[in-house]
C-alpha cells in the first residue's frame, strides 16, 4: 500500500484498483497521475543534479494515466511505452490509455511524438491518435470540445445533478469527481451514455467535477470542469409532543 511521501524507484510496479488513483512527482517536478484499474512499471528513473538532465522511462501495461511534463533540459528524456507505441515529450500535458493491443494518446498542451515501428507522428495540442500493435500509425484527429455544463439542478443541495447538451460525435462521456482541484482524491470515476448525472450521499464540502466526451475512436475529448458546494443536510424536525407529567394527568396507552 502506497502512502503520501512514499519513494518509488526504478523497477517498481504500481497497480490501482476500482476508483483508486495516485499522483507521482519526479525529480524535475514532472507529474504522472495513475488512474483506476491501471498497471504501471517504472523502467528507469535517473536525475543528474549537476546538469539537471533527467531520464524517465515508464511502461503502461494497461489502464490510463495523465501526465504533465516540465520543459526538459537538453539530452533529457521522458517517455511512456505501451504494448502498441511509445510516446515522447519535451514539456507538455497529455493523457494516455492502453490495452495489450491498442494505445490512445490525447494531447491537451504542447506536442507529443508517438512512435510505432519505424513511423513517428507528432500529435499537437487538442489532437489525439490511436496506435494499434503491428499496424501503421494513422493521422492524428481533433479531440471533441468540452461539454457545456449547467448548474446543480438538484433541489436537495446535498446531492449533485448536472446536465449538458449532447456533443456531436460523442458516443459516451467520462466523468470524475474529486475533493481537490488536482483530482488526487478521486471519489467517482465512471462513464455514461446519458447527458445527465446524479451523485448522491456526498458529505458537505467543495467538489470538483470533470466531464469529457468520448468519440468513435474512444479518444477522450477536452475537459469541462465545474466546482460545486455540497451543503449540510438540514436537521430533521422533531414533531413529537412533550407532555409534562403532573398531578392529575393521566397517560393512556391505547
Amino acid at each position: 500500500t502506497l502512502k503520501t511521501g512514499t519513494r518509488l524507484y526504478s523497477g517498481d510496479r504500481v497497480v490501482t484498483a476500482d476508483e483508486q488513483s495516485l499522483r507521482m512527482q519526479f525529480a524535475d517536478k514532472s507529474e504522472l497521475q495513475v488512474l483506476p484499474n491501471s498497471v504501471v512499471v517504472l523502467d528507469k528513473l535517473s536525475h543528474h543534479e549537476h546538469t539537471g538532465m533527467v531520464d524517465t522511462r515508464i511502461r503502461l501495461n494497461s489502464g490510463s494515466v495523465n501526465t504533465r511534463v516540465e520543459k526538459l533540459k537538453p539530452d533529457s528524456r521522458y517517455e511512456i511505452k505501451t504494448p502498441a507505441a511509445v510516446t515522447a515529450v519535451r514539456g507538455t500535458a497529455y493523457r494516455l490509455s492502453s490495452t495489450s493491443q491498442i494505445s490512445r494518446t490525447m494531447v491537451t498542451e504542447g506536442n507529443v511524438g508517438v512512435a510505432a515501428g519505424d513511423t513517428e507522428k507528432i500529435v499537437p495540442d487538442g489532437y489525439g491518435i490511436v496506435a494499434e500493435k503491428d499496424k501503421p500509425l494513422p493521422e492524428p484527429v481533433k479531440l471533441l470540445p468540452p461539454p457545456v455544463l449547467g448548474e446543480n439542478q438538484s433541489q436537495d443541495k446535498t446531492m449533485l445533478k448536472i446536465a449538458w447538451p449532447k456533443l456531436e460525435d460523442a458516443k459516451y462521456y467520462r466523468y470524475q469527481l474529486a475533493s481537490d482541484e488536482n483530482y488526487n482524491q478521486l471519489i467517482v470515476y465512471r462513464s455514461t451514455e446519458d447527458t445527465i448525472i446524479e451523485i448522491n450521499d456526498l458529505k458537505p464540502g467543495r467538489y470538483y467535477l470533470l466531464i469529457r466526451g468520448v468519440d468513435q475512436y474512444q479518444l477522450e475529448g477536452l475537459d469541462a470542469v465545474s466546482v460545486f458546494e455540497i451543503q449540510q443536510a438540514p436537521a430533521e424536525k422533531d414533531n413529537s409532543w412533550v407532555v409534562p407529567l403532573s398531578v392529575g394527568v393521566l397517560i393512556l396507552i391505547l
